[in-house]
């Protein structure tokens, strides 16, 4: 083979993986903090004034005890009465692709699909590996921006939970 066949099937094949090379090269949008709040609805079975723990039983029958961080309301709470529960947990998003993007989830790190974003508000609907849609309000509406439907991003959550109950109206 002679070298201008040679550079000619080199140069093919740089002009061919190209495209794959500029596509790794891209700038992931820029990490950014958000927050999950879940809120759940049920009635007081108990209530540890002492400890602030309040335990719920919600609609479908499951029982449940929350370390109540919040305690403004605590005092207004009465077993038996109807409350919602508020839980508020901060989070880091972050885009991903490769291996980050297929890493297996735990409680702390969940791997999800942008699935909608809410630029007006900030809030991120995202789908989890297993099926589940969840919701983050992003903390920087530019960077919120950013995300694009079908982007792989990991979720990194703070192990602290921000826990507080009030009175059902």
């Amino acid at each position: 083979m002679n070298k201008k066949t040679l550079g000619g099937i080199v140069a093919g094949a740089l002009i061919a993986v190209s495209p794959l090379v500029a596509s790794a090269a891209e700038t992931l949008p820029a990490s950014f903090e958000g927050r999950s709040v879940l809120q759940a609805d049920g009635v007081v079975k108990s209530i540890d004034q002492a400890h602030h723990v309040v335990t719920v039983v919600d609609p479908h029958g499951a029982v449940a005890s929350f370390n109540i961080t919040d305690n403004s309301n605590l005092a207004q709470i009465q077993s038996g009465s109807k409350v919602l529960v508020h839980m508020t947990r901060m989070a880091l998003i972050s885009a991903s692709h490769g291996a980050d993007a297929t890493a297996p989830s735990t409680p702390q790190n969940v791997s999800a699909e942008v699935q909608g974003v809410d630029h007006a508000s900030g809030v991120i609907a995202l789908k989890s590996a297993d099926g589940s849609v969840f919701h983050i309000q992003g903390g920087d509406l530019a960077k919120v921006a950013s995300l694009q439907p079908g982007t792989h991003v990991r979720v990194a959550y703070a192990p602290q939970v921000s826990v507080g109950v009030t009175p059902a109206q």
